[in-house]
């Protein structure tokens, strides 16, 4: 009698592939039940799957308008503060904050701007700017000094500016009231960019920090200023305490812990707080939603792709007998019902990723015409179809279980008795 397959040269290999091939061999001989199989997985599966998709879909697309817009990540200070210029290095410091550079009061960060054509445009924003200022888009210039600065796209607009508004000369005129006389300074400024519409709506000027203070330091008396008297880009150096600052967290989780810090300094802040809050919290919802369906889905999976498995392990106990007449170990044999388990769940999850892939098809025509160009509502990334894979493969090995138990327990007595 030769010898059992397990105990050949090479052995364990071949008895390992002549399982597989039984495996499926038996499973295509009752492809009809095999088909119920299937059809029951991607049934529990297919929504779990669409539910995942609409998730990282809509939420993450939510997620992603918000980001996109980096005047949801700023943490306005409201009113004036006194903040010290040690306050800034701890604020520069943080890993909550992406962007910070100092600011004047309110009432001075703005000019009357003069186009070529002395046109006069009253009260034109001006912001402080410098590197990693997240309201400007990547590798654009930035303004060295505070007599070259950027505009925004709508106020290049309205002062004419074309070619990109490139090395246009502008003049900044900055009025004061002193000794009860009307006074105005006029400051040459060079356009070296424009920041498109999408990063900033308003008409505004980014320039140099410096610039802002001179303006200030000018309409509190304590600077002269003229057309032949330049502003030093180390102006804004000599000053040790501001009243105001731009800061910017570094995403959106964390713009409530960092709003929380400086109200527990004392200072006033204002931030998109609401909306941020909408969307994690729909976040949370649908991730505990998820998680729920999920783990509902994956209990009535195993039940009943267990139950279904032991019904076929115990109407097929005298084949299994015959398989260890044959020579085939009880390792084997328990075996047969864990990998036609995974052939199973693997092809009930393919079936249930087409049905996804119509459905999220629908979902992006039907829900996604609101949505901007590129938009989605239902997506799976590759590590979705890992985690799918993994989670089936666990449920399919634990829904075999007990089936691999009961043809562990067949004895080759049981084979001989069939025959005799």
């Amino acid at each position: 009698m030769s010898a059992p397959v397990g105990h050949r040269p090479g052995g364990a290999m071949r008895a390992s592939r002549e399982t597989w091939r039984l495996a499926w061999k038996d499973l295509w001989h009752d492809r009809r039940t095999m088909a119920v199989f299937v059809l029951t997985v991607a049934a529990i599966v297919a929504p779990l799957l669409l539910l995942l998709g609409l998730k990282n879909g809509a939420i993450t697309q939510l997620r992603e308008t918000l980001v996109s817009d980096p005047r949801n990540l700023e943490v306005i200070i409201y009113g004036s503060a006194r903040l010290p210029r040690a306050w800034f290095a701890e604020m520069a410091a943080r890993d909550d904050v992406s962007f910070v550079v100092p600011k004047t009061r309110t009432i001075n960060a703005s000019v009357d701007v003069l186009d070529a054509e002395r046109r006069l445009l009253p009260s034109i924003e001006l912001l402080p700017t410098g590197p990693g200022d997240p309201l400007l888009p990547q590798g654009v210039e930035i303004p060295p000094d505070p007599h070259r600065v950027l505009v925004s796209e709508t106020l290049a607009a309205q002062l004419g500016l074309g070619g990109g508004g490139r090395d246009a000369d502008i003049t900044a005129v900055i009025k004061r009231t002193l000794d009860g006389e009307r006074q105005h300074a006029r400051v040459p400024l060079t356009v070296i960019g424009v920041v498109p519409e999408r990063h900033f709506a308003r008409a505004a000027i980014f320039a140099h920090p410096a610039l802002l203070v001179a303006a200030e330091d000018y309409r509190d008396g304590t600077l002269a200023l003229g057309a032949d008297t330049p502003i030093g880009a180390d102006h804004a150096a000599a000053r040790e305490e501001f009243a105001n600052a731009r800061v910017y967290a570094r995403d959106l989780d964390a713009v409530a812990p960092l709003a929380a810090h400086l109200r527990a300094a004392d200072i006033e802040v204002r931030t998109q707080a609401e909306r941020i809050a909408t969307v994690q919290a729909l976040d949370r919802t649908f991730t505990f939603l998820f998680r729920v369906v999920a783990a509902i889905g994956g209990i009535g999976c195993a039940l009943a792709l267990g139950g279904a498995l032991w019904v076929n392990a115990d109407r097929k106990r005298r084949a299994s007998a015959m398989l260890r007449l044959f020579g085939f170990g009880r390792l084997a044999v328990a075996a047969l019902p864990v990998l036609q388990a995974v052939i199973v769940a693997l092809g009930g999850l393919l079936l249930a990723l087409a049905v996804f892939t119509v459905g999220a098809g629908v979902f992006d025509v039907v829900l996604g015409a609101n949505l901007p160009d590129g938009g989605y509502v239902s997506r799976l990334g590759w590590g979705d179809l890992l985690m799918a894979t993994a989670w089936m493969l666990l449920v399919a090995v634990a829904a075999a279980g007990a089936a691999a138990w009961r043809s562990a327990r067949v004895t080759p007595a049981e084979g001989l008795r069939d025959v005799l």
